[in-house]
């Protein structure tokens, strides 16, 4: 009897030493940083969505077409001036005929009216919600926005009115909305890109007085404490790569008022440029300044084109720098971007993925 006692025993201990082990193991494991602001970005139960992030299909017929054809192409078509002008959208009119062959790409404009008897309206009255339609005709006109409705990732915009005329001013009125709607789609897409991967953890920054979103693609450029002045870059593996090279970096200084201004910003950026990043400039005061927000702060916005004539035949890129002032410490900030990408003629998309890299920034 006690032998098998023993054995018991042995057998218990055993499995409590594996169980102890597994367990020992499993808290070994390095714990897993992601970024999950942008996780809910798409439904992930819905068909995958067919198109590019920037090309909007807008469909409208006949005189509803004409009502709103030059507002809405204007307004979607706008170019930025980096090095050369880039448009930020690309759209295409379709009829009616068409329709149920796109509703499950991404960026969708529909145009009608509750009276119209082209084929637009009449599927937009035929599918959209009663209580839509019911707002409509109380007050005239509205603009619905409606995310992932046939596939996982999708911005839908309606614009219905009574009539067409009203339809026209419709358009007038929310074409700046209706910009915006698919401008913020677009970048938050690029940041679900770009999160998906792990980002450096934030006892990297116990030593500064920020954090930043970083992900782990990129490693160090330059660090310098004392100086105040934090870049990262990320490369890719084969320099003919249709990927850039692109730089994060984070800059402040003590600024008991807030004096941010484009002069602060120009001088700032010069003198980090020919400190840390070997001689980069401004080219020809190439650039343009504009008001935004960057995380929590209001801020102003530099972009443009720089350039290096120290190195070989001279280089250049896009950049772009934000920057803010926070009341609390008494800090001015700013976070700077660059792109070196030579082969390749367009470089918004990825200004506007680092755009989205810099609004990650919290302040201590």
């Amino acid at each position: 009897m006690k032998k098998y006692f023993y054995i018991i025993l042995i057998l218990i201990l055993l499995l409590f030493s594996l169980f102890g082990c597994k367990k020992q193991e499993k808290s070994q494991e390095p714990q897993k940083n992601f970024y999950t602001k942008y996780q809910n970005l798409i439904d992930p139960s819905k068909p995958i969505a067919f198109g590019d992030d920037n090309i909007i299909y807008i469909f409208a017929e006949d005189n509803n077409r004409k009502n709103v054809e030059n507002t809405l192409q204007t307004s979607l078509t706008r170019t930025i001036p980096i090095i050369i002008e880039e448009p930020y959208f690309t759209i295409e009119f379709k009829d009616g005929s068409t329709i149920n062959d796109f509703t499950n790409y991404k960026n969708l404009i529909y145009c009608g009216t509750l009276d119209g008897k082209d084929r637009v309206s009449t599927y937009i009255t035929s599918t959209l919600a009663p209580d839509y339609i019911n707002l409509v005709r109380k007050n005239g006109a509205e603009m619905f926005v409606v995310n992932n409705f046939y596939v996982r990732d999708q911005l839908i915009i309606y614009l219905l009115a009574k009539d067409a005329p009203t339809l026209k001013n419709l358009t007038i009125e929310r074409k700046e909305q209706v910009f915006n709607y698919f401008l913020e789609r677009y970048k938050q897409r690029l940041a679900y890109q770009v999160y998906f991967n792990e980002v450096i953890a934030d006892n990297y920054f116990d030593d500064w007085p920020f954090t930043i979103k970083i992900p782990v693609l990129y490693m160090v450029f330059k660090e310098d404490k004392p100086g105040h002045f934090l870049s990262f870059i990320y490369q890719p593996a084969k320099q003919d790569s249709k990927q850039p090279d692109k730089y994060v970096s984070v800059y402040y200084e003590s600024m008991p008022e807030n004096q941010i201004s484009e002069d602060w910003i120009y001088r700032t950026r010069q003198m980090l440029g020919k400190k840390y990043l070997d001689g980069d400039e401004i080219y020809d005061k190439k650039y343009t300044t504009e008001k935004v927000k960057i995380a929590e702060y209001d801020g102003l916005k530099m972009y443009g084109h720089w350039i290096n004539k120290k190195l070989s035949g001279g280089v250049g890129g896009a950049f772009q720098s934000f920057a803010f002032w926070d009341a609390k410490t008494k800090t001015a900030y700013l976070v700077d971007n660059i792109i070196y990408a030579p082969n390749i003629t367009y470089k918004l998309p990825y200004l506007l993925e680092l755009e989205m890299v810099s609004q990650s920034i919290t302040i201590k």
